[in-house]
């Protein structure tokens, strides 16, 4: 039996097992059960179809009890705070089965492409950006993960250290000599340890247009398991420089200034905000080059690819406007257009 059939046995099994304990959904039958397109993630998804409707079950690594799952920790204090997340209806955590709300397959992403005048992308990316502001309220809380867990120098270098190996050594295969990975290491610890000394709020971590879903227009947050604290500008640069899709200067801008204005997370000068965002954009930038290269490498997956390029073209543009980084700049536009 092939490993995607004999998931879909079980996932019926624990549909029939869910069915047994919650009565609305005790006179649903399966119809068919379909797995979806997956993500970043190592998270398999699969639809299913009864004959009253249909659900979206997630099957992930499995958990002790519910107190150890990040995402479900996650998941009840965004609800707690009024956050648009999918409902969950049943789960198992020994088994890491999710039986959640389907939202359909229309991301943000693909809704907002669909759009032709930059005023309208504004006003909708204003409403996720509204979102955006009210996870950062959420008051911190160290009994979770959620809480205990923050972007520091360690964190932020670890990533790095990720895009050397993916996407210098194996993606360009054009390897840092031990001179130019002092160059790298010195010049990125500096930039890191100017975000990390900043103060904190709830981070998503991965906050950009294919993790927010659009259903009957509302605007649902997935994908939140790894939340942690970090700066503001994390979540901000995800979703304004989002590789995926290109928001116009004038749009980005007046976004930018439409969070600091309506933010009360913010305690930073207006100059202090705009270079924070610049050298999160740097860093957060470089992590995802890092994860395409990754998901290329170790899975062939090429739908990644085509979003390198404008992912560096984005770094360099951040980087030529700080004189104190040139040896970076002058590192990455060397290696990256010499492979």
């Amino acid at each position: 039996m092939r490993p995607e059939e004999s998931e879909r046995l079980l996932i019926e099994e624990l549909f029939s097992n869910t069915q047994s304990r919650i009565a609305d959904l005790t006179n649903m039958k399966i119809e068919k059960v379909n797995k979806l397109t997956g993500d970043a993630s190592t998270r398999r998804y699969y639809r299913v179809h009864t004959n009253k409707g249909s659900f979206v079950s997630c099957l992930s690594e499995s958990k002790e009890d519910e107190e150890h799952s990040d995402f479900l920790n996650v998941y009840k204090v965004l609800n707690r705070f009024n956050v648009r997340v999918p409902t969950i209806h049943d789960l198992n955590i020994t088994k890491g089965y999710f039986l959640q709300e389907d939202l359909g397959d229309v991301t943000f992403l693909s809704y907002v492409t669909k759009l032709t005048c930059d005023e309208e992308i504004f006003e909708t990316y204003k409403k996720v950006i509204n979102t955006l502001i009210e996870i950062h309220k959420i008051p911190v809380d160290k009994k979770f993960n959620w809480g205990k867990l923050e972007f520091d120098v360690e964190k932020y270098m670890s990533e790095m250290n990720f895009t050397n190996k993916f996407f210098f050594n194996c993606f360009l295969q054009n390897p840092l000599s031990l001179d130019e990975e002092k160059v790298y290491s010195s010049q990125l610890n500096k930039l890191v340890k100017e975000l990390s000394e900043t103060s904190k709020v709830l981070s998503h971590r991965d906050f950009h247009s294919r993790n927010i879903m659009v259903k009957s227009e509302d605007f649902v947050v997935i994908d939140f398991q790894d939340a942690r604290q970090g700066i503001a500008q994390y979540d901000l640069v995800s979703m304004l420089e989002d590789c995926y899709f290109q928001l116009t200067d004038d749009n980005i801008k007046k976004l930018k200034e439409y969070y600091f204005k309506h933010s009360p997370s913010i305690d930073q000068s207006q100059e202090q905000f705009d270079r924070l965002y610049d050298l999160m954009t740097i860093q957060r930038v470089l992590k995802a080059i890092g994860s395409f290269s990754y998901i290329y490498e170790t899975r062939k997956d090429i739908r990644y690819v085509k979003y390198i390029g404008y992912g560096f073209e984005k770094v360099r543009n951040k980087l030529k406007k700080y004189p104190e980084y040139l040896e970076l700049y002058n590192l990455l536009i060397g290696k990256y257009y010499e492979s």
